[in-house]
């Protein structure tokens, strides 16, 4: 006689109710494997429903805590919580499941609920309370639950990834040390970045949807600031080291971040730089009144504390110093920038007194230029050619902003446009200078035509076009400063390198740049941009670099975040409050 063959070898209960957590307890006294699934990540806050409440009064979790305590500890019963049954199908084995586990955040080995997680915890949730879901003591199993969302739309858009969320709960909560040490970890520059960043953060904040975003840039300033009143009384020691010394040539923002993670990752690092000065388009390309240089020095005082090492005036020579780089490193990272104005293009250029945007400003910020007491025209609408504009201003110089966009289409900041209007600067708009003219070699007028606003392009852009049949006129200028982008200064014989059409440094996905061992970063590859989108692209050469001499990857620091859970709608009730608006020095203060 056979015997009869004993197929139940494994059990999955679904649902922790009343009748789920009884089959588990009688299926593990039988010695019978069961697994128990339930979307709710504690027992006892689940069984202690109402509706389950017994006729004697007592809550089911409070009745049945001892036989909860045993299916815990049971090795023959396995509790996935929470977690969600996706797929259920039945084969001549017997059924297959499959299984969604929902991230705790928490690790419940290392977790003793104490509850110091939650006092910690800076953040509230619009109905006052905390998004970490703890029972105490009497969770089952031992562990509180951290309600996270998907990555916030500030930190998606920003380029460095800086968690805005995290470190504006903390600046709220008055912990102002901790929120700055968050930014820190994604931008070595908050104190720069507080003030001259272009904070695509703020167009992806979801107040914005309500009445203003919040003011994430300013409250990054204020975190900064309040580091220099309240310096901390420890220093940040250096990381510890690791085989391998790098050189970064070029100190802008591209050069800094790459040499401040590779210094964190515990390479030794040092910077050249050809100027007596660390600090390249951040010192010799934005205005003083943009970015006090203090500012600047406070920044690099930090990177020098992580270990970076800077040796100024130290030009390199690609042709000839690129291979001595090479054989004195075990790798180079290339962030020289775009150091060259792009010309206008149209006939008189030559003349004295035509000059580029970033030609002047490093004679201005070499302090080759004192003074300009004349009638300057500034060429270009973007936040360089008005950085420029406010620049000369307080030199003494009459200033003139010729745009060829209408007033109202103007691509530089709102904010650049404010300060030009009270500082006495006058925007001349829908103009296109055509030609120099001059009289012995010298500037003395612009030809313009009129312009309006063309079809957009495929990004809406309605780039401008001359007005037909206009016809040109004449505007009467001392001088004449062309601020309307920059180029590459690279070629063909430029040490080796890879180099596209538009003198620019081409790399591959892992950033090399052609030699081995020879990496490349920030405005040198891509063309001119942010100073958070230069930043960006030396932290993923630093990564690359990293990646090709220790061959794996450094641990995530990003905290993982469900990509399906969404954030709640804004409540309707919120009272509308528009942001403050940062106070300035008066205007005849500032020239």
């Amino acid at each position: 006689m056979k015997r009869p063959k004993n197929r139940l070898h494994r059990v999955l209960v679904v649902g922790a109710t009343p009748a789920g957590i009884a089959a588990v307890s009688k299926l593990g006294e039988l010695g019978i494997p069961v697994t128990l699934t339930d979307p709710e990540p504690d027992l006892d806050r689940k069984l202690a429903r109402e509706e389950w409440r017994l006729a004697s009064g007592l809550s089911l979790n409070f009745a049945q805590r001892s036989a909860l305590l045993r299916i815990l500890r049971n090795p023959d019963i396995r509790t996935l919580l929470p977690a969600r049954v996706t797929k259920l199908k039945h084969t001549p084995q017997g059924f297959r499941a499959h299984l969604e586990l929902e991230p705790t955040y928490v690790d419940p080995d290392r977790c003793t609920l104490c509850g110091k997680c939650v006092e910690a915890c800076p953040v509230h949730t619009p109905d006052g309370t905390r998004p970490i879901i703890s029972n105490g003591r009497r969770s089952l199993p031992g562990r509180p639950v951290i309600d996270k969302r998907r990555k916030p739309p500030c930190q998606e858009s920003c380029p460095l990834g800086v968690n805005a969320q995290a470190y504006i709960a903390l600046a709220r909560a008055g912990r102002y040390r901790e929120a700055l040490e968050v930014v820190r970890r994604d931008n070595v520059l908050p104190g720069i970045c507080g003030r001259v960043c272009t904070h695509p953060c703020e167009d992806a904040c979801r107040r914005g949807e309500l009445d203003d975003p919040v003011a994430i840039r300013h409250i990054k300033r204020f975190l900064a600031d309040y580091e220099l009143e309240h310096p901390p009384a420890v220093e940040t020691s250096p990381s510890p080291r690791r085989e391998g010394k790098i050189a970064v040539v070029g100190s802008g923002p591209a050069g800094l971040a790459a040499a401040a993670d590779l210094a964190r990752l515990g390479y030794e690092v040092e910077v050249y730089e050809k100027e007596e000065r660390a600090g390249g388009l951040l010192r010799y390309g934005i205005g003083k009144h943009r970015l006090p240089r203090e500012i600047l020095e406070v920044e690099l005082a930090h990177i020098e504390g992580l270990g970076v090492k800077f040796l100024l005036g130290q030009p390199v020579d690609f042709q000839g110093g690129l291979q001595e780089l090479r054989d004195r490193y075990d790798a180079v990272v290339l962030a020289t920038g775009t150091w060259e104005d792009r010309p206008l293009g149209v006939p008189g250029e030559e003349l004295e007194g035509v000059e580029g945007c970033l030609s002047l400003l490093q004679r201005l910020y070499r302090e080759e230029v004192e003074r300009m007491e004349e009638e300057v025209a500034v060429i270009g609408d973007g936040n360089a050619a008005f950085d420029l504009a406010r620049s000369v201003r307080r030199m003494g110089a009459r200033v003139t902003i010729l745009s060829w966009f209408p007033e109202d289409l103007i691509p530089a900041d709102e904010e650049e446009l404010r300060g030009a209007r009270e500082e006495g600067i006058r925007i001349v708009d829908r103009t296109q200078v055509v030609a120099f003219l001059g009289r012995d070699g010298r500037l003395e007028r612009l030809r313009c035509t009129p312009t309006e606003p063309g079809p957009p392009d495929e990004n809406g852009i309605p780039w401008p076009v001359k007005v037909q049949g206009a016809r040109p006129f004449e505007l009467a200028f001392d001088r004449a400063l062309v601020a309307i982008g920059q180029k590459g200064p690279y070629d063909r014989s430029s040490g080796n390198l890879s180099v596209t059409t538009r003198g620019l440094i081409a790399v591959d996905e892992e950033m090399s740049a052609g030699p081995p061992g020879v990496f490349a970063a920030g405005d040198a590859t891509r063309g001119p941009s942010s100073v958070v989108e230069a930043m960006a692209s030396g932290r993923a050469t630093a990564l690359a670099v990293h990646r090709s001499l220790a061959g794996d990857e450094p641990a995530e620091s990003t905290p993982l975040r469900p990509k399906d859970r969404d954030f709640s709608e804004i409540p309707p009730d919120i009272p509308s409050l528009h942001r403050p608006t940062m106070p300035e020095r008066q205007p005849g203060a500032r020239c």
